[in-house]
C-alpha cells in the first residue's frame, strides 16, 4: 500500500524553544526514520512537511481548502492518506475533509497527538501507527483517529484538552477501537458513491452565536453582519434559547431574512437537538432557525461553510440540513 502522510503542522511534530514548543523542520525525516525502522510495517510511504505549518490555533478555512486540495493532486498515486494536524481544531478539518471527500472511495485518516513526538512519553507513534492500521483496514472515507479510537470524520469532537483520549464521537459509536486488536462497529458499512469537491469557502462567512443566562441583542448584532451567510446558535438542552427578549428573537428574524442560516445545536456534550419541544425552542423555530439535529458544532461550522461555498442559497442549504 502506498500511504501519503502530509504533515500540516501541531504539536506532534513539535520542539522545545526559548519561546516553548515550535515546528521542527526536520520532522518529516525523522518520522520517514522510524516508520523505517518497523519492520512489518510492509508501505511505502511518501511524508510532505508543509512549507508553511499551520498551527491549528490559527486554521482558517482556506487551511481546509489546501489540504483537500493537497490530497486532491495526489489522489491518483497513493492508495491511502493521512493528515497530521494539531488538535485545536482537528475536529474541524477532519468535518471539512469529510464533505469534501463525500463517501471517499480511499481512506483519509487525520491524527496528531498531545504530546510531541521528541519527548519520551508521547502518544505520536501510537497515534500515527493507528491511524496506518486503519488505512489497512477501512476501504473508504474520512475518519479522525486518536488514542485508539476511530471516528467518522464528521462526527468527531474534542472533549479533553489534557487526557490521551482527547476527541470523542458523542452521538455516534467509533467506527472501530483499537486494543489488541480491531474491534469493529456492529452493522455492515454501505459503500456509496463518492464525490470529490473542494469548493472556494469564505473566511467570515460562518459565526458562533452563544446562548448564556443574561444574553442580549447587541452580544449577537456584532456577530451578524453583513458578511455573515450562516450562524451556529450555541443553545440550551434540547435547542433552547430566551423567549421573552423579543429583540433577540427580532435579530435572529431579521438575519434569517436576508439569507442567513442559522442552526441550532446544543450546548451539552451529547445528544440531539428537539426543535419545538419547549416553547423556548418554538420561539426560535419561529425566527426561521433550523435544526442542526444531532451534529456536531464543528460539523455544523464545516457544512455551513462547504454549501455556502458551493454557491448553494439559504433555501438549498436548508434542505440538506433537514435530511
Amino acid at each position: 500500500m502506498k500511504i501519503y502522510i502530509a504533515y500540516t503542522g501541531g504539536t506532534i511534530g513539535m520542539v522545545a524553544s526559548d519561546q516553548g514548543l515550535t515546528p521542527d523542520a526536520v520532522f518529516a525525516q525523522k518520522l520517514a526514520t522510524q516508520l523505517a525502522g518497523i519492520k512489518d510495517l510492509a508501505h511505502e510511504f511518501a511524508i510532505h512537511a508543509y512549507p508553511e505549518l499551520i498551527d491549528s490555533s490559527n486554521a482558517t478555512v482556506q487551511d481546509w481548502q489546501t489540504i483537500g486540495q493537497d490530497i486532491y493532486d495526489r489522489w491518483q498515486d497513493f492508495d491511502a492518506f493521512i493528515v497530521l494536524h494539531g488538535t485545536d481544531t482537528m475536529a474541524y478539518t477532519s468535518a471539512a475533509l469529510s464533505l469534501m471527500f463525500e463517501n471517499s472511495a480511499k481512506p483519509i485518516v487525520i491524527t496528531g497527538s498531545q504530546v510531541p513526538m521528541y519527548q519520551a512519553r508521547s502518544d505520536a507513534m501510537n497515534n500515527v501507527l493507528g491511524a496506518i492500521s486503519a488505512c489497512e483496514f477501512v476501504a473508504q472515507g474520512v475518519f479522525l483517529f486518536f488514542a485508539g479510537r476511530l471516528i467518522e470524520g464528521d462526527c468527531a469532537h474534542k472533549s479533553h484538552t489534557s487526557d490521551w483520549q482527547a476527541f470523542s464521537s458523542p452521538n455516534r459509536a467509533e467506527r472501530g477501537v483499537l486494543g489488541i486488536d480491531w474491534r469493529w462497529r456492529e452493522g455492515q458499512m454501505t459503500e456509496l458513491p463518492s464525490e470529490i469537491q473542494i469548493p472556494d469557502m469564505q473566511s467570515g462567512a460562518v459565526t458562533i452565536l452563544p446562548v448564556f443566562p443574561g444574553i442580549q441583542a447587541s452580544h449577537w448584532q456584532g456577530l451578524l453582519n453583513e458578511q455573515v451567510k450562516g450562524a451556529v446558535l450555541l443553545s440550551y438542552g434540547a435547542g433552547n434559547a430566551p423567549d421573552k427578549d423579543l429583540e433577540l428573537l427580532s435579530i435572529l428574524r431579521q438575519a434569517n431574512a436576508r439569507g442567513v442560516v442559522i442552526v441550532n445545536v446544543s450546548q451539552c456534550g451529547a445528544g440531539s437537538v428537539a426543535a419545538g419541544a419547549y416553547a423556548a425552542g418554538s420561539a426560535l423555530v419561529e425566527a426561521g432557525v433550523i435544526s442542526g439535529q444531532a451534529m456536531t458544532y464543528e460539523a455544523v461550522f464545516a457544512k455551513l461553510h462547504f454549501l455556502l461555498g458551493l454557491g448553494w442559497n439559504a433555501e438549498q442549504i436548508k434542505v440538506a440540513f433537514a435530511a
